[in-house]
């Protein structure tokens, strides 16, 4: 059997890199006196792919996996901690007074932390009873799951945070696709899992339990995060090297509907020129069939080209795409005469071109396509 990786879809290294026997099957699993008897605990099995290198099981997710569970409140500290931490979120990144989604919020502690620090804050949970009691509180939660097909979720938020959470996640590729499809285009994100490479060093190996899926190192929580429509902006190691946070944002994406008007403005005038000389009966003809040439005839869609030229013989005898325009030798240009020559070669060719009309001896003007314009010589 071929395993896939959880993150790139990769396959796994052919055997585990380590097998721990007799794990407890679940964190928050505490059986009863009864379960004693069926109690034999389980094989966790650590696999590492050989393509993006993520650390991972391979055994389906605990059955609470979509929700946050905590033993206790935020502390005097760690509130204090997350708070200095929000703040400088909010402020680095000018996020003040805009709305920031926490993805996977329990019961929305981490909520009123982030408005401290002057955002918007809307949890996003998929316990019931932790969206009620969150309620209850005055939070402002939204029960769903970031894997399910519809969030319920009413806008684009400005930034989102998701704290220790990613790593419970069956597909945390989905996930991502979920948070960036709710996220507003210059959309920031504060993300934090706990540290493999931390694991590793400590040689704590009992930090492999079945509720991590995912066991993330700096680079592969940056790879997830990059190759889903963010990119890493920061990274470091916070809680004594035990936690990865990572920043992220949104990649912008090129916008070519302004650029582009320039190319229509050139399909413009290579039509106007041809209609110019084909209005008073002259002939016009093409010296090139390269790609951008057949591909910028075809966006013109002009209409009164005689022939291309080219000198490449197995372009010769054929037709232009969608135009149908026969592509000829250049010795045509003397059997064949016309009243003007549209140089539509790249780079350092369209001298070489010009040279070579000239040394015809025919009477004939030439226009030059250079760049995003036709020059008359």
């Amino acid at each position: 059997m071929t395993l896939e990786c959880r993150l790139c879809n990769g396959q796994l290294l052919g055997k585990p890199i380590l097998i721990l026997n007799s794990m407890p099957r679940a964190a928050q699993f505490f059986p009863e006196e009864e379960d004693f008897d069926s109690d034999h605990g389980i094989d966790l099995k650590v696999y590492q792919c050989r393509d993006c290198g993520l650390v991972q099981l391979c055994q389906e997710p605990v059955p609470y996996h979509k929700e946050v569970i905590t033993a206790a409140t935020l502390s005097g500290s760690a509130r204090q901690f997350r708070l200095q931490e929000m703040l400088a979120f909010v402020n680095n990144y000018s996020l003040s007074g805009k709305s920031i989604l926490e993805v996977g919020s329990g019961k929305g502690e981490m909520l009123e932390v982030i408005e401290e620090a002057g955002a918007v804050a809307t949890g996003l949970e998929a316990s019931e009873a932790s969206v009620t009691e969150g309620i209850a509180a005055g939070r402002n939660l939204v029960m769903g799951y970031v894997g399910d097909q519809e969030l319920g979720l009413s806008h684009d938020y400005s930034g989102f945070v998701s704290f220790n959470y990613l790593e419970h996640v069956p597909d945390p590729c989905q996930a991502i696709r979920k948070i960036f499809d709710h996220t507003s285009d210059d959309a920031v994100g504060l993300v934090t899992v706990p540290n493999l490479e931390f694991l590793l060093e400590e040689k704590c190996y009992y930090e492999f339990v079945a509720d991590h899926l995912s066991y993330f190192t700096e680079k592969t929580l940056s790879t997830a995060f990059d190759t889903h429509g963010f990119e890493t902006i920061e990274s470091k190691l916070i809680n004594n090297r035990n936690d990865i946070q990572v920043v992220v944002r949104k990649k912008s994406y090129f916008d070519l509907s302004e650029n582009y008007k320039e190319v229509e403005q050139l399909c413009l005038r290579l039509r106007n020129l041809t209609q110019e000389y084909v209005g008073e009966k002259k002939r016009v003809a093409v010296w090139g069939a390269g790609h951008r040439t057949l591909a910028l005839l075809a966006l013109s869609d002009v209409e009164g080209i005689e022939y291309v030229v080219d000198s490449a013989k197995f372009k010769q005898g054929k037709f232009t795409p969608t135009l149908h325009i026969e592509i000829v030798p250049p010795e045509r240009l003397v059997s064949d005469p016309v009243d003007l020559v549209i140089v539509m070669v790249p780079g350092i060719y369209p001298d070489e071109v010009v040279n070579a009309i000239d040394n015809m001896n025919i009477n004939v003007n030439v226009a030059i396509h250079r760049g995003n314009d036709l020059e008359m010589m």
